[in-house]
């Protein structure tokens, strides 16, 4: 892994690295990207201010507050995470506590665990207990970021909205 890691708020100067990211995305044929939450008709300083604005508890538009962390290497993106600071019904049964995403080409390289465990940090000093995690009970790559960072199965239900099943994990935080 590389030295220069970092993680950080998405800024005004990261206004080409996002795009960049997003598009690494598409190149992939993904369709959505986990944990990151800008609009495609939101410029970028939209997108900033809707960021800072969540993790302040502001504008949120029937969501909880979140935070949203980018995992940056030589002014590339190569992931993000997004801490929500309490769950309601919907993020307890489907959504969960945390959603990240490794860009396409940087995947399999220890980024994911990495940044679940920058994650737990920041949970525990929101006073955060415990952390509940979700995914695709065949995601086998997720289920193993997950357990590796402490998470342990609570059961797997299943969402009618996306007609799937989902995996809930519980990561204690002290």
């Amino acid at each position: 892994m590389n030295a220069s890691l970092e993680f950080t708020a998405l800024g005004l100067e990261h206004a080409s690295a996002i795009s960049d990211y997003v598009a690494d995305f598409t190149n992939a044929g993904k369709n959505e990207i986990h944990g990151y939450f800008g609009k495609p008709e939101w410029d970028h300083a939209q997108t900033v201010e809707k960021l800072n604005a969540w993790a302040n508890g502001e504008d949120l538009g029937g969501w909880v507050s979140s935070t949203t962390r980018f995992l940056i290497s030589n002014g590339r993106i190569l992931g993000n995470y997004n801490l929500r600071h309490e769950l309601n019904e919907a993020l307890e049964l489907y959504g969960g506590s945390c959603g990240y995403s490794v860009r396409p080409s940087e995947r399999r390289k220890g980024y994911a665990a990495m940044m679940l465990g920058h994650a737990k940090g920041l949970g525990r000093q929101l006073g955060l207990k415990r952390l509940l995690l979700t995914c695709d009970p065949h995601n086998f790559g997720s289920s193993r970021t997950i357990q590796s960072n402490g998470g342990v199965l609570q059961d797997v239900v299943y969402n009618e909205a996306l007609k799937s099943q989902v995996a809930r994990y519980w990561i204690a935080l002290n």
